[in-house]
């Protein structure tokens, strides 16, 4: 009997008009726009990852170098180091005597010129140190009106082959603060055919700590970025998000550099 009435009151309960209006809360207005928001947002991932692009990037470690790269001021003879005429920062002309150097035997100091009109890098001797014919003693950097800055990247060699002249690339000098400017817009100039040897990045970059801080791997590819002249920001190249520093851009920076290499739906990082 109580069964009986247990299952009556159940039913008068569900059939009321207060529960009527429980269940159907959530087919006011408010729960409708709500659903159909949450429909839209599905469709619109769904259409972005079959219509999105997401571009494809090879990174790595890059230095800005006025056009023409380090150039190295060479002993044309063995001797001993005589006299040092510049420091490291000096500009010097062509044919300018740097330094003078006494060959063995002999008490007539030699005249040693530079061959370039640059500035100074780096002294890589000293007053009477002795040096071999072929030595370096100093490096230098090619300045004058035609001289430009350029970017320079070194890649493993898989990754080498993947890129081309002409991809664009995104340049951000270390000493730049990326949210603030951005980075440099560039394109690839060149690429090595074949892997960089280490004799020919120290003819490039001078110095073995460069060399280290851009290697990449045994068999390093060189490439080289041309920056996108923009004749109405300080530094006299573009930026993408602003007129960049005040400053102008220093040659040696380093930095990092992306090579955008293609681009691909969002959807193929999901599906197999």
């Amino acid at each position: 009997m109580s069964k009986q009435i247990f299952r009556k009151a159940a039913l008068e309960r569900l059939a009321s008009p207060e529960q009527f209006d429980e269940l159907t809360q959530m087919a006011t207005p408010r729960g409708w726009l709500a659903f159909l928001a949450l429909v839209a947002l599905l469709a619109a991932v769904i259409a972005w990852g079959f219509l999105g692009r997401i571009p494809i990037q090879i990174a790595g470690p890059t230095i800005l170098l006025k056009t023409g790269g380090v150039k190295n001021i060479v002993s044309l003879y063995p001797g001993q180091v005589s006299q040092l005429l510049v420091q490291a920062g000096d500009i010097v002309h062509k044919d300018q005597v740097v330094a003078y150097l006494v060959a063995p035997g002999e008490s007539e100091r030699q005249e040693l010129v530079s061959p370039y009109d640059g500035r100074i890098l780096e002294l890589r001797t000293s007053e009477g140190s002795l040096v071999d014919i072929g030595a370096s003693l100093m490096s230098l950097e090619l300045v004058g009106e035609k001289v430009q800055l350029q970017a320079l990247m070194y890649v493993p060699a898989a990754d080498g082959k993947k890129i081309e002249p002409g991809m664009t690339v995104q340049v951000a000098p270390a000493t730049v603060r990326r949210e603030e400017f951005g980075f440099l817009l560039g394109k690839v100039g060149a690429v090595g055919d074949f892997p960089a040897t280490y004799q020919g990045m120290y003819r490039t970059l001078g110095s073995d700590e460069l060399i280290r801080a851009l290697g990449a791997g045994e068999t390093p590819v060189e490439v080289l970025i041309e920056l996108v002249p923009d004749p109405n920001t300080p530094s006299g190249y573009l930026w993408s998000s602003s007129q960049g520093p005040a400053d102008s851009l220093q040659s040696g920076t380093l930095g990092s550099a992306t090579v955008i290499i293609g681009e691909q739906r969002p959807v193929d990082l999901v599906l197999p």
